[in-house]
């Protein structure tokens, strides 16, 4: 009697269950239906994010902002591919599996993952350090007090420096140009490209380069900007005339108060920040991708005029891996980060924005090696990055 009972309650209890599963099932397909929707419509933007550098912001500027969040984009359709692989619903797999193949390549391009190799004797070998200093943090050098950006320098053994927001000033607390050469005396080629003197030339903000190999020629590549610019180059190595061109793009002009404002939202998760600031980073950001277009077209142009079989260009460009502008400069260059480097290779380091916008490019006359982004060296608001650049 009491084991009828318990089986009774037994299917009494699966009945109710039953019910309850059947109550359940419209909401559990209707949840999952507005997901399955919610990532379509994600992965379509990862897709347009990815080839978004193709367009040029002064003709549609929504593809600028997409070519921004790509990684966004990436972690949100990787964190339902889990979910889906978790519910085990396989054409929703199969649908991300695809959307990631057709962006394999610009995600290589985010985030390559190549193995550092040992380098062999630098017989046809050179070291290309590209760094922003931002005007050096600002500091003196001398023997007491040695400016730790000119030693990182110094001691970087890099054949070719190529510096942004370089800046020399009469001022005895600051460094002349004199200054710089004589605490850099392994590179005994220096050239220096300028592109404002205000008050009198008391401070001078521009591009240099450093080289231990005669620096025959010498030029601005002239574009509308006060403290922005492109400077062209001839390199003697060993008799092949190598063309760098070195580059300081415009930047987002972002005040001190905007990145503040920024970092503490992302910080304190403040959202009632976010529509005050939206209109602010949004006309500036708009602004400066569309005069960066404006600026590597003309770049790209006095490459292509250069026509050099050996060519760098490296600096600072302002903008990610993705973007219209770092896509017009590479044209049928490689780049060295792509080809030999690991990881995201953030190189702005404030505020949360994590981006590589400092970039290495080489003609197919030369291969990269062990390209990185050296984040122990936070000295600057860049980190410092370099490649070494075998010469065929």
């Amino acid at each position: 009697m009491k084991a009828f009972r318990r089986k009774k309650k037994r299917n009494c209890s699966m009945r109710a269950e039953g019910k309850k599963k059947k109550w359940l099932a419209p909401f559990k397909l209707l949840f999952q239906s507005f997901f399955a929707s919610l990532n379509i419509v994600l992965a379509l933007c990862l897709v347009a994010s990815a080839y978004s550098d193709m367009i040029s912001p002064v003709k549609n500027i929504l593809f600028a902002y997409l070519g921004l969040v790509f990684p966004i984009l990436l972690f949100v359709n990787i964190c339902f591919f889990i979910y889906w692989m978790i519910m085990k619903k396989w054409s929703m797999i199969f649908a991300l599996v695809l959307t990631f193949a057709v962006c394999r390549m610009p995600i290589l391009r985010y985030c390559p993952l190549h193995i550092p190799t040992k380098i062999l004797p630098r017989e046809n070998m050179i070291k290309v350090l590209s760094y922003n200093v931002m005007s050096f943090a600002y500091k003196e050098h001398s023997k007491d007090s040695p400016n730790k950006i000119i030693r990182y320098i110094a001691e970087s053994d890099a054949d070719i420096v190529c510096l942004q927001e370089y800046m020399v000033s009469s001022r005895p607390d600051l460094m002349t140009s004199e200054d710089i050469a004589k605490a850099l005396p392994m590179y005994p080629y220096i050239a220096e490209v300028f592109f404002s003197s205000p008050d009198n030339n008391r401070y001078k903000y521009g591009l240099a380069v450093l080289s231990k190999f005669p620096v025959t020629k010498s030029r601005r590549i002239n574009f509308p900007s006060v403290y922005n610019g492109s400077s062209m180059h001839e390199i003697n190595i060993h008799g092949k005339k190598i063309v760098l061109v070195n580059n300081h793009l415009e930047s987002f002009k972002l005040t001190m108060e905007d990145r503040s404002k920024y970092s503490d939202m992302i910080t304190h998760v403040r959202l009632e920040s976010f529509d005050e600031l939206r209109g602010s980073i949004q006309k500036k950001l708009g602004q400066a991708f569309r005069i960066r277009a404006n600026q590597a077209e003309l770049i790209a142009g006095e490459i292509r005029k250069a026509n050099g079989y050996y060519t760098i260009v490296c600096g600072d460009f302002n903008d990610t891996p993705i973007s219209y502008a770092r896509h017009t400069i590479q044209g049928s260059l490689s780049d060295a980060y792509v080809k030999s480097g690991f990881g995201m290779g953030v190189s702005y380091n404030q505020n949360f924005f994590l981006f590589r916008i400092d970039h290495i490019l080489y003609s197919p006359g030369m291969e990269a090696y062990n390209c990185k982004v050296d984040t122990r060296i936070n000295l600057s608001d860049h980190y410092p990055v370099y490649c070494y650049l075998k010469i065929h």
